[in-house]
């Protein structure tokens, strides 16, 4: 063994992994060693002696010493493995070699028209791995709210990959979990798109792959969760909450303290759709409280500036200035342009509208800036009101209105948005604005924001 210490990268980390669990690890490795095992102990020992890929795992092991746990390279590595391994959901290290190649695979089929993908899908089995799915719904999460058509793609074609996995390999309980999960992120790709009955029905097909999967929770709380926010969308707010309520138990019992934080804000936010402010800043308040002992500063904000928001609907801007004062400025940049939009509208609900107006500006440019239309669309409205109450400004208020209707159309909103905006336009061109219209059509485009 070489006295100089070999830094160890994420592969060399799966490689000892297979090592410890001797002979099943070295089948998983070489598909040559598998078959020589099937037919007998002696002949596979013989093989094992001459072949590269077993030898690699045996070297691996043979070098590897506790000098490893003490350097944070190796250790960084280890912690990749890690987390790849977590996030594929499937307890075999050897799915970070898979998703090596998934890399690849999802770069060929991102170069082909969607029925042409699946056909290579089901011909080649280099893209029947589970691998490839799990990074075919990393790409489809990641698009969700960015470009929902594609996250729709990825998601689709993740079903035909789950659909052509192969029982011996992975387990056909762990792949009915998995064909769950890929229908749940194609019925929310749905779900953001507003095909809500077309949501609907990839859901009961991921309630029927449940049924036949580990039984677990986790899978389960997964799929609801996705479901939880269709039912909000549709604003059948009451069977929201049952089903919030149910996951979380779920995510409870398995100490999942961030899933519980979401959650808790999905309930604030049905409470706050429903009409219940005050109940909702009160579940903002308990979703800080469960961050306390894990912080995350951006799950933080969204918790914190819900609640002023919630808090200034209830009326209580006293309190809702105690709790903005708490927020630290945020390191990333379009998490700071969200904590200072909730400052925006707290100067506003203090009347302090010229500040209110400067802050504005700075987020509604910030977010064209950055590319989030549908944000920089909504700070133009809030822009607009505050330059209305402040003394009823019409060519300001005309100028950042029609700011906004391009700020939507660029961020390809719902047509019913473009139909509010369309009422704002109207009332300015025959001089009926008012103060409600603003707020009005400002949350009527809110509404109808993908979740």
């Amino acid at each position: 063994m070489s006295n100089v210490h070999q830094h160890l990268s994420p592969r060399d980390w799966v490689l000892i992994f297979e090592a410890a669990d001797d002979a099943p690890s070295l089948l998983i490795s070489c598909s040559s060693a598998r078959d020589l095992w099937n037919e007998g102990i002696v002949a596979w020992m013989e093989h094992v002696l001459g072949c590269p890929t077993c030898r690699q795992v045996v070297r691996a092991q043979e070098e590897f010493t506790d000098k490893h746990f003490d350097c944070p390279e190796c250790l960084s590595s280890l912690e990749l493995v890690y987390g790849i391994v977590e996030e594929a959901e499937h307890f075999e290290p050897a799915v970070v070699l898979e998703l090596e190649r998934a890399e690849r695979n999802l770069e060929e089929l991102g170069t082909l028209v969607f029925s042409d993908a699946v056909k290579e899908i089901r011909a080649n089995p280099f893209y029947q791995q589970w691998g490839t799915a799990q990074r075919l719904l990393f790409a489809a999460r990641a698009a969700w709210h960015r470009a929902p058509e594609l996250a729709l793609h990825h998601a689709l074609l993740a079903v035909v990959v789950v659909q052509e996995l192969d029982p011996a390999s992975y387990v056909d309980l762990w792949i009915a979990d998995l064909e769950a999960k890929a229908h749940a992120y194609v019925a929310n790709a749905y779900r953001i798109l507003a095909r809500f009955a077309e949501a609907e029905t990839e859901f009961q097909l991921a309630e029927k792959c449940l049924q036949r999967g580990v039984g677990s929770g986790q899978a389960s709380a997964r799929v609801l969760s996705l479901k939880a926010a269709l039912l909000y969308d549709q604003q059948r707010y009451s069977e929201a909450l049952a089903l919030v309520d149910h996951v979380a138990r779920i995510r409870k019992e398995h100490g999942d303290i961030h899933e519980l934080v979401r959650l808790t804000l999905l309930r604030a936010r049905v409470f706050q759709s429903s009409g219940q402010p005050a109940q909702a800043a009160q579940e903002c308040a308990r979703a800080v409280e469960m961050l306390g002992s894990s912080p995350d500063p951006q799950l933080l904000l969204v918790a914190q500036n819900n609640a002023i928001q919630y808090l200034l609907s209830a009326g209580d801007v006293k309190q809702a200035r105690t709790l903005f004062d708490q927020l630290p400025q945020m390191p990333e940049p379009l998490d700071e342009l969200r904590r200072l939009w909730g400052e925006a509208d707290l100067l506003r609900a203090e009347r302090r509208h010229a500040e209110a107006r400067g802050v504005y500006e700075r987020v509604r440019t910030g977010f064209a800036e950055a590319g989030m239309h549908y944000d920089s669309a909504l700070a133009a409205l809030d822009l607009a009101q505050t330059a209305y109450a402040e003394g009823g400004l019409l060519p300001e208020v005309r100028t950042l209105a029609n700011e906004a209707a391009i700020q939507l159309t660029l961020a390809g909103a719902h047509a019913e948005a473009f139909a509010a905006q369309g009422l704002l336009l109207k009332a300015i061109r025959d001089d009926a604005l008012s103060h409600a219209l603003i707020v009005q059509v400002r949350q009527r485009i809110e509404s109808l924001r993908p979740s």
